[in-house]
């Protein structure tokens, strides 16, 4: 080969070498422009994890409220559990416990708290429990909150009270797909039957505004639209009747349409950092024409029954203020025990006024359309304004730790 060919070549590969080079640092560069990196972190799997002995050596499990009201949460627990059949598996990771076994471990954490107290109440819990953390996929936990409203309604339809507050069709139908195949566990679907098909139940639209129902379910009372609305959301409240009796509703079933925030909606008209169930509830009374459409938005619809205590969570105990909490049924253990740190809203004169952190031991004792993967929380507020006005508000991240005895310790004489 001739030198002059060589020389070309060497040119040749020089030039490639430069666009690739040139190349590079374009690409930087743009990524630099747009605001991303090459090295972000993708978002983790939600998971539930359990934490070695030198993590939770180092956490200070200490109750904010000094374990006031816990007592009777757990015990509402240990009633559940001694209702159950002994074939009922709870799992925590690769470990299964039976009911015995679930309520004998609530039963040592309630001797530990009232037989020890302050470091030593702390290390008796690290040496004799195993703890999981449950994780979104930012890591973390995001943090709701819930109560019990109160509402005034009728017995008949009034000119106030034009919205009828259903109990559960006698057709809905629920099918637990688990039954027919391993890989659908826990997943259940709701329909009605048409013929031999089973098709969609009905959705909100068809309940509400083409009264579908009318003839197919028994009515509790009428109430205002707006108010059913978001008593619906909470899944339990009181209905105050003009004759000064109460009404106890507590949630029975769902329509099966998917649940929907309409606050999604509604970002454009109320912004991010006033949005507030109270926040959205006052722009549905100012804008009457409009109630309609947001509603409609989510087309999932609650049936209520009528009961004597409550309000009752998915497990039917009654739900303890600041004690009972949400989770999801299909993955984290009903009725067992957690700990939570997030902060939750200070009011005064209705007014949100700080955020005050909490850390403290609840129990998880019901559930929720809305309350779907690891990490997620509705935190229980109780009734009255300041749990209207705590749940309203109530969005904010954090941390949730599932507890349960090593089982070493649960053939042990109580303390």
């Amino acid at each position: 080969m001739s030198k002059g060919m060589l020389l070309f070549q060497f040119k040749a590969r020089l030039n490639i070498f430069q666009m690739l080079k040139h190349a590079t640092f374009f690409a930087c560069l743009i990524l630099i422009m747009t605001g991303c990196t090459m090295f972000v972190k993708p978002p983790t799997e939600p998971v539930i994890k359990q934490l070695s002995g030198e993590i939770t050596g180092t956490y200070s499990w200490i109750d904010d409220l000094n374990y006031e009201g816990i007592e009777r949460a757990v015990n509402e627990s240990i009633g559940y559990y001694e209702d159950l059949p002994f074939t009922r598996e709870f799992k925590y990771g690769d470990i299964i416990y039976s009911p015995e076994e679930m309520a004998a471990s609530l039963e040592l954490f309630l001797g530990i708290i009232k037989n020890f107290h302050g470091d030593q109440l702390i290390q008796e819990i690290r040496d004799r429990f195993l703890i999981f953390e449950s994780r979104n996929g930012d890591g973390n936990a995001f943090f709701t909150g819930y109560y019990e409203p109160l509402l005034e309604g009728s017995l008949y339809p009034a000119d106030d009270f034009t919205e009828p507050l259903y109990e559960r069709p006698d057709d809905l139908v629920e099918v637990n797909l688990g039954q027919f195949s391993e890989e659908w566990k826990s997943e259940v679907i709701v329909g009605k039957l048409e013929g031999t098909r089973l098709i969609p139940y009905d959705s909100r639209d068809e309940i509400v505004y083409d009264e579908t129902l009318k003839e197919r379910a028994r009515v509790i009372a009428y109430v205002k639209e707006i108010e059913l609305f978001f008593l619906q959301i909470q899944g339990s409240g009181l209905i105050q009747l003009s004759d000064g009796n109460v009404i106890r509703v507590n949630y029975a079933h769902k329509n099966g349409h998917p649940y929907r925030a309409i606050g999604k909606i509604l970002k454009d008209e109320i912004p991010p950092d006033k949005m507030s169930l109270q926040a959205i509830k006052e722009y549905l009374y100012a804008n009457p024409d409009k109630v309609r459409e947001i509603l409609s938005y989510n087309q999932s619809y609650t049936f209520f029954r009528e009961v004597g205590e409550g309000p009752l969570g998915n497990i039917e105990v009654p739900l303890t203020p600041n004690r009972s909490i949400a989770m999801d049924r299909r993955i984290i253990p009903a009725g067992t025990l957690a700990f939570i740190e997030t902060e939750i809203p200070s009011c005064e004169y209705d007014e949100m006024i700080e955020w005050k952190p909490v850390k403290r031991f609840v129990m998880v004792q019901d559930t929720g359309g809305a309350i779907r993967g690891h990490g997620r929380v509705d935190i229980f507020f109780g009734h009255g304004n300041n749990a209207e006005f705590s749940a309203g508000y109530m969005k904010r991240k954090g941390r949730v730790f599932i507890l349960v005895a090593r089982k070493e310790f649960l053939k042990e004489e109580s303390y």
